[in-house]
């Protein structure tokens, strides 16, 4: 008869010594109490163990435990419990991703009106993931969320302003929607508020702002402000130049995985700014990026390649870097890639190749292309000079400030191979 009553008198007992312990921010007597309350069967110490085991506080970080845990909480219709489990579903993170366990878990949360739910449903809709994207359902729920005082929903809120996803673009109103998120504290929001500043978006430019926001958010762990403060060390953008300081931000976040980070550190190693100059440490960094798909750092491999600075020199490699680069439009690595193909270097000749690659190039009006053009049909493709083409291309390259191209042109004059139709 008393089974039931004394069950709930220990688990109340229980409760409020994990109460106190967090309080104390006694993380190992908290966690030691709510293993007790879950190995009883209650949903709340099943979710706040989860918790604890997700952000290794009281025990060692164990993702796996932690869903673990949030999946018997959810089962008992714990709603924080199931928008946590979205997400780990959605992240892949302790559990292999599902897309489709990640929608379900977030709409358990989100129905019962949990804002942490209603934001993961909306972001899973922003996304398309699990679900058609739909920007417009996406809002929807961020507003809801937004209404219960969640503060990563309304950063979304101002970055589909800006962005113009679902709503129309609007960078006032992205401004005030991002501002509320940063006032709250939340690190995406500062980050995306110093952006504004510093583009002068719905707010006066003012890299002094800038700076100060991106520091806010930097210093919160969030990687995109942390590479903002890295670049503005570099230029002196908002605050004193200091090449030194740069590092340091880049850093930490090329150490948190970011590409353009990765890159930016590997320059700096190559360069020496800030850093004791190392091209193996240059290329290391590049590698990570350049692996994740960075043209700039796959340009810089192939230099580092074709150099063999600091990797063993192989025209080979550096030509396979700039073939890569090349193909998302990088005009440096284009320019190699058409030096190669005309002089044969680490990949057969091909005047043709090398042609097509240079006339894309020169489409922007870029000197070294026009200039590159010239003296390939002054030269002749396939051993015929076309003299009209090269003319065509060396006073294009003129024109646009390139020295060599003028001699060129005054050359050819003497040898009566530029007309007055020419030019």
């Amino acid at each position: 008869m008393f089974g039931p009553v004394r069950s709930y008198s220990v688990q109340w007992s229980i409760i409020r010594k994990a109460q106190a312990a967090f309080l104390a921010k006694d993380y190992a007597e908290e966690f030691r109490q709510l293993s007790l309350l879950a190995d009883m069967g209650n949903p709340d110490g099943q979710s706040g163990l989860g918790v604890m085991y997700w952000n290794g506080q009281g025990v060692a970080k164990n993702e796996k435990l932690a869903v673990y845990w949030w999946g018997k909480a959810a089962e008992r219709g714990k709603a924080d419990a199931a928008s946590w489990l979205s997400q780990a579903y959605s992240h892949g993170k302790g559990v292999e991703r599902n897309d489709q366990l990640a929608l379900k878990y977030a709409r358990q949360s989100a129905d019962e009106g949990n804002v942490n739910g209603q934001f993961a449903l909306g972001v899973l809709y922003g996304q398309g993931q699990g679900v058609p994207q739909n920007y417009q359902i996406a809002l929807d729920w961020w507003r809801k969320a937004a209404a219960g005082g969640s503060a990563e929903a309304i950063y979304c809120i101002g970055r589909a302003y800006y962005l113009g996803e679902g709503v129309e673009k609007d960078d006032k109103l992205a401004e005030q929607w991002v501002r509320k998120a940063a006032d709250k504290g939340e690190p995406n929001g500062q980050g995306m508020l110093g952006t504004l500043y510093a583009r002068g978006h719905g707010v006066e430019q003012d890299f002094n702002k800038a700076f100060e926001w991106w520091m806010k958010a930097a210093t919160n762990g969030q990687v995109d402000a942390q590479a903002a403060i890295g670049n503005a060390y570099a230029l002196g953008s908002g605050v004193g130049k200091d090449d030194a300081q740069a590092v340091v931000w880049y850093r930490k976040a090329a150490e948190q995985g970011f590409i353009p980070a990765q890159s930016a550190l590997g320059s700096a190693y190559s360069t020496g700014k800030g850093v004791a100059r190392s091209d193996t440490e240059a290329v290391s960094w590049w590698l990570k990026a350049a692996n994740q798909g960075d043209a700039f750092a796959q340009t810089s491999l192939g230099i580092a390649y074709w150099q063999g600075a600091g990797v063993t020199r192989s025209e080979v490699n550096a030509m396979q870097w700039w073939l890569k680069a090349s193909k998302q439009g990088n005009v440096a690595a284009q320019l190699w890639v058409a030096y190669c193909y005309a002089n044969g270097r680490g990949v057969a000749r091909d005047s043709n190749a090398a042609e097509k690659m240079w006339l894309e190039v020169a489409k922007t009006g870029n000197a070294d292309a026009e200039f590159s053009l010239g003296q390939l049909y002054f030269l002749g493709v396939l051993g015929k000079p076309n003299y009209p083409e090269a003319a065509k291309w060396f006073l294009k390259a003129a024109e646009h400030g390139n020295a060599q191209a003028k001699t060129y042109i005054e050359m050819m004059k003497q040898n009566g191979q530029l007309d007055s139709k020419t030019l």
